[in-house]
């Protein structure tokens, strides 16, 4: 990968936690009265990005050579991507946030497990995903945590 690329590709994964943590913010702390509105934001937002992580799998293992596990990161992903949205379409907010959840740290699993011997050539790219995902899953955590 292109140094050039792996700029952008980090200003991206900077920028896409805004909408996690504003909604997160707005949950936590009720502004304007609109934390039922923040945590739907959320979910949805939650469910968007986790269903665009399980798509780039794809497009990262079709453009190898095929390998035996090529065909268990795509079912894997496949899966992930279902279980998002199940999260998104069930009227349950504390499932949903934890289907999410599960599904962020399972598509970590995936690229770190599996992906990352198919491509050792991105160095910088698994301790992004390894941050990005533990502030995501912080954020679930916190928009599970009960408000008094």
């Amino acid at each position: 990968m292109r140094n050039s690329s792996s700029t952008v590709i980090k200003v991206l994964g900077y920028l896409g936690l805004i909408p996690f943590v504003v909604s997160t913010l707005t949950y936590l702390f009720d502004f304007y009265h609109y934390s039922f509105h923040a945590q739907t934001a959320f979910i949805a937002y939650s469910a968007v990005i986790l269903s665009f992580l399980s798509g780039a799998i794809w497009g990262q293992v079709i453009e190898q050579a095929p390998q035996s596990k090529g065909k268990a990161l795509l079912i894997g992903s496949n899966v992930i991507a279902i279980a998002g949205w199940l999260g998104l379409i069930i009227e349950q907010p504390h499932l949903s946030l934890l289907l999410l959840l599960g599904g962020y740290i399972s598509i970590f699993w995936l690229e770190v497990r599996w992906l990352k011997a198919m491509r050792p050539d991105q160095s910088y790219y698994p301790n992004l995903r390894f941050f990005l995902t533990v502030l995501v899953c912080a954020m679930h955590l916190l928009m599970l945590y009960p408000k008094f």
